[in-house]
Parts: C-alpha cells; sequence; structure tokens
C-alpha cells in the first residue's frame, strides 16, 4: 500500500513513492527490485513489473515470489520443406 505521507527524494530531488508492507518494511520501487534480482539471482525484472507487485499487493510473499516469464523468446527456425515450398510458389509466379 502507498504510504501519502512517507515521501523521500532521489539525488535530484524528485520524490519517490515509498510503499508500506504488511510486515512494517518500507520499499520504494528501484529498492525492491534490486532485492528481488538479488533474491533470485537474475538481473532482468522491470521496474514496471515491481511498480504492478507493489501496487496489487502488501504482502511482501507475493511482492517478492518467484518472476514468470510470459512471452516466449524462442526463434522461429525455418525447416528445409519450408525453404523447398518458398522455391516452389516463387517458380510458379515465375512460369
Amino acid at each position: 500500500m502507498v504510504d501519502k505521507k512517507a515521501i523521500t527524494r532521489d539525488a535530484r530531488g524528485r520524490a519517490l513513492r515509498v510503499y508500506t508492507l504488511d510486515d512494517g518494511t518500507k520499499w520504494t520501487v528501484k529498492q525492491a527490485s534490486n532485492k528481488l534480482n538479488a533474491k533470485w539471482k537474475r538481473n532482468d525484472t522491470s521496474i514496471p513489473m515491481m511498480r504492478g507487485r507493489l501496487n496489487k499487493s502488501s504482502n511482501p510473499e507475493v511482492i517478492f515470489g518467484k518472476p514468470h516469464i510470459t512471452k516466449p523468446r524462442t526463434v522461429l527456425t525455418k525447416t528445409e520443406e519450408d525453404t523447398a515450398r518458398e522455391m516452389m510458389n516463387l517458380a510458379l509466379k515465375n512460369i
């Protein structure tokens, strides 16, 4: 949950939101993201993901749970059949 009274300032003087969790700890989005990266030994968790977790819940187990990859990161491969089909289509167009 967002604690409206607890506002800190970064090095540039901008206000940062401070989220208070159920266990009483106070976190900014960047601090929580760094903790999540350190806990799961990852470096690809994003700031918007952490902001969403902090806005949805104040339970530390939910916020610092294991991040899930939602998009597949595989590259589609082209098979020989696909290449042969493309060549046949090209040949038929040029007749």
